[in-house]
C-alpha cells in the first residue's frame, strides 16, 4: 500500500513493537493464517472456557467495532466465534484494536490453548508479524450469477439475480412505445 507517493520500503516491516505479548502475537498469527473452520472452533471453545465478563467484553466489541451480533447474548458463543473470525479476516485488526486489553489477552490465551488449533503454528517462527491487506469483500452475490466488477450496475444486478429477477438493458422490453 502506498501512502502519498511513499513505497513499501518507507513503511516499517512490523506494525507491532517487539514487546508484544507472545500469546497475543500467537493469537494474531492464528487469526491471519489458520483455516476459518478451525479458527471458529477455537473461538467457540475459548468463549465457552472464559468467564462471563470476558464473553461480555467480546460481545460488546463485536457489536460496537464490527457492527454485528446486535441480538446476541453471551450464551451465543458459536455465533460470536463466527463474527470475530469473519470480522478479523475481513478487516485485520478491527476486533483486536477495539477489544479491551484484559479481555483480549484472556481470549487469546484460551484460543491458543484450545485443541482446535493444535498443529496450526507451522510458519510462526518465520512470520514477520505484518498485518495483511484487508480483504476485498466486493458484492455478495448470494450464490447467484457473478457480475462484472467493472459494471457500475453490478450491485443491482447481483440483487436481482439473487432474488430470481430478470435483468434487462434499458429500452428493451416491458415499456410502451
Amino acid at each position: 500500500m502506498r501512502k502519498f507517493g511513499g513505497t513499501h520500503a518507507d513503511q516499517p516491516s512490523t506494525p507491532h513493537p517487539r514487546t508484544e505479548d507472545p500469546v497475543e502475537r500467537q493469537y494474531r498469527f492464528l487469526l491471519r493464517s489458520a483455516p476459518v473452520d478451525a479458527l471458529e472452533a477455537a473461538h467457540a471453545q475459548a468463549l465457552e472456557a472464559v468467564p462471563e465478563d470476558v464473553r461480555a467484553a467480546v460481545l460488546a466489541t463485536v457489536q460496537d467495532a464490527l457492527v454485528a451480533g446486535q441480538r446476541l447474548t453471551t450464551a451465543d458463543t458459536g455465533a460470536m466465534a463466527r463474527l470475530v473470525t469473519a470480522g478479523e479476516r475481513r478487516s485485520p485488526g478491527a476486533f483486536l484494536t477495539a477489544c479491551p486489553s484484559v479481555a483480549r489477552r484472556r481470549l487469546a490465551q484460551a484460543v491458543v490453548d484450545s485443541e482446535a488449533v493444535f498443529g496450526l503454528f507451522t510458519g510462526y517462527a518465520a512470520w514477520d508479524g505484518a498485518e495483511p491487506e484487508p480483504a476485498d469483500v466486493g458484492v455478495d452475490h448470494g450464490g447467484a450469477h457473478a457480475v462484472d466488477r467493472g459494471d457500475p450496475a453490478a450491485a443491482g444486478k447481483a440483487f436481482a439475480y439473487g432474488h430470481g429477477l430478470t435483468v434487462t438493458s434499458w429500452g428493451t422490453g416491458g415499456g410502451g412505445s
